[in-house]
């Protein structure tokens, strides 16, 4: 059984049907996405970051180690994000790479939430 390279990305978080031929929109949390031909085929992935700074990094890091044959930073066009990259022939493991942040990401809000919300309890138990 052989796998494809389409086989063995996540699951997008919301995928849209962007045309009347078939393309797609993959979106994978709110940082990354991939555009896809009617065969399924990934064309370009999308990097989304809130500064200039931190994209141009992320490209010269692209480019350094050769993860892909191009990239472009631009003003977002596919993300709600300031920034993205767009890129061309980049690994899968890129977007598991993007998603996993992410979850990191909201597990530390909601952790310092959940602190927050216990020394408010803890301050009224503590007064009554």
């Amino acid at each position: 059984m052989t796998q494809t390279a389409t086989q063995l990305l996540p699951k997008p978080t919301h995928a849209e049907q962007i045309d009347a031929e078939g393309w797609s929109i993959n979106m994978y949390g709110t940082r990354a996405a991939t555009i896809t031909n009617p065969e399924g085929r990934r064309i370009t992935t999308y990097f989304g970051f809130d500064s200039k700074t931190k994209a141009l990094q992320f490209e010269e890091w692209l480019l350094q180690y050769k993860y892909c044959e191009k990239c472009k930073v631009r003003k977002s066009k596919r993300l709600n994000t300031r920034w993205e990259i767009k890129v061309w022939k980049c690994p899968a493991w890129l977007l598991e790479d993007s998603i996993i942040a992410e979850i990191k990401k909201i597990n530390t809000s909601i952790n310092q939430f959940m602190l927050y919300i216990q020394l408010k309890i803890g301050d009224k138990n503590g007064a009554q």
